[in-house]
């Protein structure tokens, strides 16, 4: 049984471990700099004070799916603007597509943004994937290109 839920995730980052390793290996493009090692401390300190969206999907009690966001009440340009910017989002293969967990996942998120104020939703999509195309499907915007080159 399918069940998409709010949670924290500093406490969560050893169960998500394997999926943690999977999106990594799957989507990171600079691995060589980009090593996987999650700073649980900041997630705590994030979470204590309320700017963390922790949405976690399950199967029974396996751990199928994950989206992070980082809420700011007041953007840093825009003071009077609250935003919500995923930080991660994340779907084992084998629930994607038709089980539809990923839009579940972006729903609940958008959900507990708007309940804190949220005026803004941005999601980071790499290009050519599953979430660069459904984005615009659910009435995303381009906002921004993002490019990154090793120094």
């Amino acid at each position: 049984m399918l069940r998409i839920v709010e949670t924290t995730v500093a406490d969560k980052i050893e169960l998500a471990a394997p999926l943690l390793r999977a999106h990594w290996d799957e989507i990171a493009r600079n691995k060589r700099v980009m090593v996987l090692d999650p700073d649980v401390a900041a997630y705590e300190r994030l979470e204590a004070q309320g700017l963390l969206i922790g949405v976690m999907a399950f199967d029974a009690e396996d751990l199928v799916g994950y989206s992070v966001s980082i809420f700011a009440p007041k953007h840093i340009h825009y003071r009077g603007l609250a935003v919500v910017n995923n930080d991660v989002i994340y779907v084992a293969p084998a629930y994607r597509g038709a089980a539809r967990v990923g839009l579940a996942l972006i729903r609940e998120t958008e959900r507990i943004a708007r309940e804190r104020g949220a005026k803004l939703v941005l999601w980071h999509a790499k290009p050519d994937t599953a979430l660069e195309a459904v984005l615009p499907r659910l009435g995303y915007d381009v906002q921004d290109i993002v490019y990154s080159r090793e120094v």
